[in-house]
């Protein structure tokens, strides 16, 4: 794994009886992750020691990670060839990636990774790669493609498609601003001071172009922006907690600590907001606790909604600029006024 020493350096963590758990830094780009490289043994007993044994590694590391390999068991009724029951093995192992928090990516293309017998008797897919949220937050577009099969009877699978660079993104409200603190009152005092001329729609669309620079300027600075916020707060409290460790905090202290407190179980309640925005999970009511269910919804639609491949006159391109010229390019001509409505 990871042999090029000019991109990688890496390291061996820990040898276990059915893994092997490597440390890697990027020598290109301020990156560190952790692969897990595994083969599971068929017996699902045998499995949850497997099991057991990862899950302890990854209490030996922090940001993110990766685990893949051979698996020996699959998830789904769907992902095995003439399977109609699911198995308490195949439960488990769902279970596992569940527990441990894993984005379990789809692999595109096929359906197995590993075959028996020239006449494809049995086929499974028992081998995948996992990863972690944070890695899945660390990059755009991860997916799991398929490499070409020669000898062996397994499929080899990559990890493709993370891109290091984050595309310039529209426009969007987010609907947390309308909880802060005179959020409103600024947006009417904005709207108030606008002055523009001409018709009625054209004086409309210049002060919505106005109002959304001002919201633009607004969200990059500390009272738009959540992660500045929260990274302010923690380091007050944690301020007034090594005072406290110390000596006995005054009243005034005391007092500034409460009201730090209430301000970060605001911040909590904007940022589950914020990311069921993002993710549309319109079932789920605000103030449940499921930010990070929200955020591994927004994290799979962004990877759903995005365009990776386009076939352009007869040829499959893969080039991001082309394909957004291309896009570009058809809604013209599908919006092109006809000389036959003049």
């Amino acid at each position: 794994m990871m042999w090029d020493e000019r991109a990688w350096k890496g390291e061996i963590l820990e040898i276990g009886a059915y893994s092997i758990t490597c440390k890697f830094e990027s020598q290109l780009q301020d990156f560190k992750c952790h692969i897990t490289g595994v083969y599971a043994p068929n017996c699902y007993k045998e499995r949850r020691i497997v099991w057991e044994e990862v899950s302890a590694v990854r209490g030996l590391m922090e940001g993110p990670w990766a685990i893949c390999g051979d698996f020996n068991v699959t998830r789904y009724i769907s992902e095995k060839k003439n399977c109609t029951v699911r198995t308490r093995g195949m439960k488990e192992f769902s279970d596992f990636i569940e527990d441990m928090k894993l984005v379990d990516l789809q692999l595109e293309d096929v359906t197995y990774t590993w075959f028996k017998g020239d006449q494809q008797e049995a086929a499974s897919r028992i081998d995948r790669i996992l990863i972690s949220e944070e890695w899945d937050d660390k990059f755009q577009n991860l997916k799991q493609i398929p490499l070409q099969r020669l000898i062996s009877d397994h499929i080899p699978i990559a990890l493709v498609g993370g891109s290091w660079e984050r595309n310039k993104s529209y426009f969007k409200f987010e609907n947390w601003w309308l909880e802060s603190e005179g959020f409103i009152d600024r947006v009417r005092e904005w709207w108030s001071s606008f002055n523009f001329t001409g018709k009625p729609d054209y004086r409309l669309a210049c002060k919505l172009k106005a109002l959304k620079t001002k919201l633009k300027e607004w969200r990059n600075g500390e009272e738009g922006n959540l992660g500045i916020q929260r990274k302010k707060l923690l380091e007050q409290l944690a301020d007034l907690e090594a005072e406290r460790e110390d000596r006995i905090l005054t009243n005034e202290e005391s007092a500034k600590k409460s009201e730090l407190m209430l301000k970060y179980e605001e911040l909590i309640k904007k940022e589950e907001i914020s990311w069921r925005q993002k993710s549309r999970a319109l079932w789920l009511k605000e103030g449940d606790k499921n930010t990070k269910f929200f955020h591994k919804i927004a994290n799979a639609h962004r990877r759903y909604n995005n365009i990776d491949q386009l076939m352009i006159h007869g040829e499959l391109n893969q080039e991001p600029s082309r394909i957004k010229g291309e896009i570009v390019e058809y809604y013209k001509r599908l919006y092109k006024e006809s000389s036959q409505w003049r």
